[in-house]
């Protein structure tokens, strides 16, 4: 079916939700022609978003064969979801030692207002409220590079808990609950390096097996 995205940005964040929810994927590839035609736009923004997704290992490019959905392996989740926790820690102590501004607390109390009128057992919901998450963080990090890795290593924490939601949804909830009420309080209260640190602390409890 043809769809009207024009940007690579949204063309990425379509296939990440794609990638992510296990859909509208046939054997694990992404071909450029077959996506220019699905999103209505030429082979360039095709390429961009696909070039992004490669560099958050959403994907792995193959020469000869194309662009490769990767797996998740069981054996790395622990080391996946530590390296997305090493960063976050980084990014709290970078962060500002200052009151965090008031948009930005509020636009983790929106993601939690979100929730509670969402069906979080459902995937596509899970996904949203996880993914604005990301956004939302993203958009505090004045470092460009430090930005960059976060979102690359955050993506790849998602596709987990995306997953594990699957097998259990209720676990999964409650933990982004208990993250977003913990991130905001921090926040309010404190600072956002605070906010940061306390996002770690608790993300970091998923580096033990599901």
């Amino acid at each position: 079916m043809l769809q009207q995205v024009k940007s690579s940005d949204m063309i990425a964040e379509t296939l990440r939700a794609d990638i992510c929810l296990g859909r509208d994927i046939e054997d694990g590839m992404l071909h450029e022609v077959a996506l220019a035609q699905r999103f209505g736009v030429s082979r360039t923004p095709v390429r961009q978003a696909l070039q992004r997704l490669a560099y958050e290992r959403m994907i792995a490019v193959k020469s000869g064969v194309g662009s490769v959905v990767t797996p998740l392996d069981e054996s790395k989740r622990a080391n996946d979801i530590c390296a997305a926790v090493a960063i976050i820690e980084a990014v709290a102590k970078c962060a500002s030692a200052h009151a965090a501004p008031p948009s930005q607390f509020m636009s983790v109390v929106g993601i939690l207002g979100i929730m509670d009128i969402s069906q979080l057992d459902r995937a596509e919901d899970f996904f949203e409220a996880r993914a604005g998450l990301l956004a939302a963080l993203a958009e505090m990090i004045e470092n460009p590079i430090l930005s960059d890795a976060f979102r690359a290593a955050y993506w790849r924490l998602i596709r987990w808990t995306v997953r594990d939601h699957a097998a259990a949804s209720g676990p999964q909830i409650d933990h982004l609950r208990e993250l977003l009420q913990s991130a905001a309080r921090a926040m309010k209260h404190g600072t956002l390096a605070e906010g940061f640190a306390q996002i770690a602390a608790i993300e970091g409890r998923l580096c033990q097996p599901s």
